[in-house]
């Protein structure tokens, strides 16, 4: 194999490696730049209204808005997720083929060189701005549940939003990590583009 070759795809995987890295934050500041401008505005429609009323509860079709929008970039941070791993092992694949082959005389290398880790990693601070991402989520699809109950029942009850705010939580968080787990175990080809 072309030491060549492989040294310039060691440099292009770094430089995808940078984007995916760049894109993951660029979405959790998307997600958070939305839903905080959404909160305020909400509050400051509560604040010139001066009271909750049908008016103030007819703002569910933000909430609804917000949550749908935090779910796609929730799925997009996701699949980044997988993007970047999948990269990292591509370069480590390299690091390790060139150290044993180019390099064999190396012998003080700190860089990594496995290329079985997994995507779904507890640790990671993808995965902790995952866990946020969704929490945010399903905090608007609970807010949307509590305005739809004043809409049509003149009275919310809050146990009821509470309870969807966990179960959605726990379903985008539990569906991701179970997507991450098993797109993770396959090659690059197989987790993105289903060849077989």
């Amino acid at each position: 194999m072309s030491a060549e070759f492989l040294y310039k795809e060691y440099q292009l995987c770094f430089e995808q490696l940078r984007y995916y890295d760049t894109r993951h934050s660029d979405l959790l500041k998307y997600s958070f730049t939305l839903t905080s401008s959404i909160a305020t505005a909400q509050f400051a429609v509560f604040q010139v209204l001066g009271s909750t009323s049908n008016s103030f509860y007819a703002q569910v079709f933000l909430s609804l808005i917000v949550f749908m929008a935090t779910l796609l970039l929730f799925l997009g941070m996701l699949s980044n997720r997988l993007y970047f791993v999948m990269v990292a092992r591509q370069i480590n694949a390299i690091r390790k083929y060139m150290l044993l082959t180019e390099a064999e005389n190396f012998k003080d290398n700190q860089l990594y060189t496995s290329t079985n880790f997994p995507v779904f990693k507890l640790s990671s601070i993808h995965t902790l701005q995952l866990i946020g991402t969704a929490l945010i989520s399903s905090f608007f699809a609970g807010s949307a549940l509590f305005g739809i109950q004043m809409i049509i029942w003149s009275q919310a009850h809050i146990w009821i939003s509470g309870v969807a705010v966990i179960v959605i939580g726990a379903a985008e968080l539990i569906l991701g990590f179970l997507y991450l787990n098993s797109t993770g175990k396959k090659t690059a080809d197989e987790a993105v583009h289903k060849a077989y």
